[in-house]
């Protein structure tokens, strides 16, 4: 008989993981994994054998993945309700009607904590009462949800995702600053967060339809891949580009972005190139600080862009790229943006390229807002598809 989390429904890719995982855990032996709180003791058994191991970086990312899957059946066996859910390469368990849950983050946390049980033990009960809708992302998406319907009533909630939601037309709204605002605090303090929230919105009290003087302030460029544009890309205006990758852009406010819709710029009097070309003027005005670094491991070769804002994937789109990264590798170079807070590069060659298209991969395959795996030749006059 197949074991039980083969049957939990919604599941997708956490069983294969789960199950090459308990089959390492349990070393031949037949007992496999118990559900329930027995479930959560072998867990925790399997990491006290994992840490006085010593593991390589390639074993921990395969616990963590391992152990992050079985964590999220088990969860998804005792709550009952609830599915593995994924958007842009990011993972999630979502739980009851708003409650997510990252069980591979609770078992990064186990891992570095002093108590990992208890590191453990704290998740699972958060877990629970996300389920329950008490949860902090559950409750800030429930109150922006609420509020939203009562002065918004020309707006609704298209999808949710962790601490995001989108709203009408591609409006992502980052609920981070309304979680940490709401939790262990009064409701006044979570109301109060979304209420500014709502303001902001498009239309909302807090402003009028955003003129071009404004907006040209704000303008910055995202580059998407087809994923992203499946999902919120109706009357979206986007510029085609390479590898079937797309110029997006966005209005930048605190804490949230919104994608601009193709109907703006017709309000607007203006080209989608000359748009895109200010957004590329603003974003290349933000990146006096931005620094060719070394990618770990040193003995890759590989070289990346780090500014820590975000944004380093959309400066393969910078005039200036070629000049900054040419003095370190020669010139054409190779160049991958494999998630959106990334920007890679490597010298032209065998080595280089293979090095590149594998680290491109895994980025894409993990990381949040993936875009894509593929390579780009970047020359004096531009990019290239390879």
């Amino acid at each position: 008989m197949s074991p039980w989390y083969e049957r939990v429904p919604s599941a997708g890719p956490l069983v294969a993981l789960a199950s090459r995982f308990v089959s390492r855990a349990s070393a031949g032996r037949s007992e496999g994994l118990p559900r329930g709180g027995e479930g959560l003791r072998w867990l925790a058994g399997a990491f006290d054998a994992f840490i006085e191991a010593e593991a390589t970086p390639r074993e921990e990312v395969e616990f963590v993945e391992g152990a992050g899957a079985v964590l999220g059946l088990l969860l998804l066996d005792h709550l009952g309700r609830g599915a593995h859910v994924e958007r842009d390469g990011v993972h999630r368990v979502q739980l009851g009607d708003r409650g997510f849950f990252d069980p591979f983050g609770a078992v990064e946390r186990a891992l570095d904590a002093e108590d990992p049980r208890a590191s453990l033990s704290h998740d699972v009960a958060r877990a629970e009462r996300e389920a329950e809708g008490s949860g902090p992302i559950a409750r800030a998406s429930s109150c922006f949800e609420a509020m939203l319907g009562e002065r918004r009533p020309d707006l609704a909630v298209t999808a949710r995702f962790d601490r995001s939601v989108w709203v009408g037309e591609g409006i992502e709204i980052d609920l981070g600053r309304v979680i940490d605002a709401g939790r262990g605090q009064h409701e006044r303090a979570l109301d109060q967060a979304v209420s500014k929230l709502i303001d902001l919105l498009p239309g909302g009290a807090g402003r009028t339809v955003l003129g071009w003087p404004e907006a040209s302030a704000r303008l910055l460029p995202r580059i998407v891949g087809a994923k992203l544009v499946d999902d919120v890309g109706a009357g979206l205006a986007l510029r085609p580009m390479l590898h079937g990758l797309s110029v997006a852009l966005v209005l930048a406010y605190e804490g949230r972005v919104r994608f601009v819709r193709a109907s703006e710029i017709e309000a607007w009097g203006l080209s989608l190139e000359a748009v895109v070309h200010r957004s590329i003027e603003n974003l290349a005005a933000r990146s006096h600080a931005a620094r060719v670094v070394p990618v770990e491991p040193a003995e890759s070769g590989l070289v990346g862009l780090r500014s820590g804002d975000g944004l380093d994937s959309a400066r393969l789109l910078l005039p200036g790229l070629h000049t900054a990264f040419a003095a370190s590798l020669g010139t054409p170079f190779l160049a991958a943006v494999p998630h959106r807070d990334a920007l890679l590069a490597a010298p032209v060659g065998r080595a280089g390229r293979a090095a590149l298209s594998a680290r491109a991969h895994d980025d894409a395959a993990r990381a949040p807002h993936a875009i894509s795996a593929s390579l780009f030749l970047v020359t004096e006059g531009g990019l290239r598809a390879t």
